[in-house]
Parts: C-alpha cells; sequence; structure tokens
C-alpha cells in the first residue's frame, strides 16, 4: 500500500513538471499578439505612398541664417512610427485566437483581410476566449508602451525589412514576449 501511495506521489510530480516546463498560456498569448503586432505596423508602412517625405533636423538657424532640415521617406520615420503606434493595437479588436491544424501554434489571427473572411480560416481551430479577445488588446498595449522606443528604432531602420527577421528580432530577442515559447508555438 505504502508502495502504491509512493508511485502515485511519483506520478504527481512528474505532472507537476511537465505542466511547470510548458509556458503559461498568457505568455504564449502574448508572443502570438507580438508576432501580430508585427506584421500590422508592417502591413501599416507598406501602404504609405513611399515617395511621401518629411522634413527632419534641427530648427535651429546656422550662422548663415539657415536651417539644417533634410528630408527622410514618412514610412517607417519616427513620426509615422509614433502615429501608428497610438492605434495600432485598436486593430486587435479584429483578431482572434486560433491554433493552426499542422503546427499547433497558437496565433492571433485577423479575422476579416481585405474586406472578406480571412481565407486562411481553413488551417485553423478557433479558440474560445471567455475574454472575448480583450487580452489581445492588453497584450498589445502592454508590448507597445514597455517598447515603444525600441519599436520606433527598430521601424525606423527596418521600414522595408523582412516581417520574419522583424518579429525574431523584437518578440525574442527585445521584448522577449516569445522567449521560451518558440518551440511551445
Amino acid at each position: 500500500m505504502a508502495s502504491l501511495g509512493f508511485h502515485l506521489l511519483l506520478l504527481l510530480l512528474g505532472a507537476s513538471a511537465a505542466l511547470a516546463s510548458k509556458p503559461p498560456k498568457s505568455q504564449v498569448v502574448k508572443c502570438a499578439v507580438c508576432r501580430s503586432l508585427i506584421n500590422e505596423l508592417h502591413s501599416s508602412i507598406s501602404q504609405v505612398d513611399p515617395r511621401k517625405k518629411i522634413n527632419v533636423g534641427s530648427y535651429r538657424i546656422d550662422a548663415d541664417g539657415k536651417q539644417k532640415l533634410s528630408s527622410v521617406k514618412y514610412a517607417g520615420s519616427e513620426l509615422h512610427m509614433m502615429e501608428l503606434l497610438e492605434t495600432v493595437c485598436e486593430s486587435m479588436k479584429d483578431y482572434a485566437q486560433a491554433r493552426h491544424k499542422e503546427t499547433g501554434r497558437l496565433e492571433a489571427i485577423k479575422l476579416v483581410v481585405n474586406g472578406a473572411m480571412n481565407p486562411r480560416f481553413g488551417e485553423y481551430e478557433m479558440v474560445q476566449d471567455p475574454d472575448l479577445n480583450k487580452g489581445l488588446e492588453f497584450h498589445c498595449n502592454t508590448l507597445v508602451e514597455e517598447f515603444e522606443d525600441e519599436l520606433v528604432a527598430h521601424f525606423r531602420e527596418n521600414a522595408e525589412g523582412d516581417i520574419e527577421d522583424s518579429q525574431e528580432a523584437l518578440c525574442y530577442e527585445v521584448t522577449n514576449a516569445c522567449t521560451g515559447v518558440k518551440d511551445e508555438l
């Protein structure tokens, strides 16, 4: 009888260790939101006319009476990024949690794409969320508030870069939102 109790205790300890090694669901959701946030930012930047420029520089006048201003692309500029970061998390209302059928990865996917239902819905199983996905917007706002400077700096340099590279740099290395859940996703 004592042997049975000992085996049961070992079984419980093993199960709790397995559970402890999985990241908490909120961390997995935060990672999915980070990846979707990067997608949204890339999408918004790509929609700006590449010919649109803004003047940046010092408003001081030098000894010759001239200002030192330069013209830069608006898309991905500091001004553009600050404007985007003020509203980007509102778009998370249009997202839902879903698990990819093949990979098992939890993702935050957009419900409507170009005015129609997301054509990739068949690849996912929707995850019921009792909070009606309010956590997606919460995690997005948290990431933007905590890492605003890093997001602005990254996109200022990489506005036309690869989405996956941006996700790797920001979600894994800068914010650590996906650290420990890379294999889990």
